[in-house]
């Protein structure tokens, strides 16, 4: 599984992107070998079990680089994935054939990719408040960021129940080919600000969020 893109981002955190192009039966196969343990859902969609798979075995392979202990992902209530030792952070994305992972023994990790195309434009005024709106200018790579970092935003807050028009809430940007921007979790009882980066790619947009826990 050759990465496409590996950052060190601290002494005890990684994010990796990788474009899968092995079978199901092949990911599954490795999978087992690492955690021969893990339990393995079901889904109707191959190409759900293809990317489920596909990410936590990137995952797991971030963590063998930085020499963390052995442990399992598991689903959490929300949906994102949790480490069987608490210590340690770790979200996932995936889109098309592309999965990305981050993990962390020291942060909280959030990370999100999203190929471009005509969905992120078109449903923009159901996640764009006014001031976000007027940001993008109908500018689709900037479409794209907004709407992968309020994913990102809401992985690294781990509950459910945000709108992301109205409490997660994003800074306007000068666009470049990668750089930051301040994105902020709203609700009635906090507000949390992280500084979201971004790349922006031929083919995909990349956001995340590295912060102190």
């Amino acid at each position: 599984m050759p990465l496409h893109q590996l950052q060190q981002l601290s002494s005890t955190s990684l994010l990796g992107l990788w474009l899968v192009t092995e079978t199901t039966d092949q990911l599954r196969e490795e999978l087992l070998a690492r955690r021969p343990d893990h339990e393995l859902p079901v889904f109707k969609a191959e190409s759900r079990t293809r990317e489920w798979l596909a990410a936590r075995l990137l995952a797991y392979l971030l963590l063998e680089k930085l020499s963390a202990p052995d442990m399992y992902l598991h689903t959490q209530e929300t949906g994102g994935p949790v480490c069987s030792d608490a210590a340690w952070h770790v979200s996932l994305t995936h889109s098309g054939e592309w999965v990305g992972a981050m993990v962390s023994g020291t942060h909280q990790v959030g990370i999100d990719l999203e190929l471009k195309g005509e969905k992120a434009p078109r449903l923009a005024p159901r996640f764009l408040n006014e001031a976000e709106t007027a940001a993008s200018a109908s500018d689709s790579d900037k479409i794209h960021v907004y709407w992968s970092a309020k994913e990102t935003l809401y992985k690294v807050y781990r509950h459910k129940k945000l709108h992301f028009k109205e409490n997660l809430l994003l800074e306007d940007f000068d666009r470049q080919a990668a750089g930051a921007f301040t994105g902020r979790v709203v609700t009635d009882t906090l507000e949390q600000r992280f500084t979201v980066q971004y790349e922006i790619h031929p083919a995909f947009v990349l956001t995340y969020v590295l912060a102190p826990r």
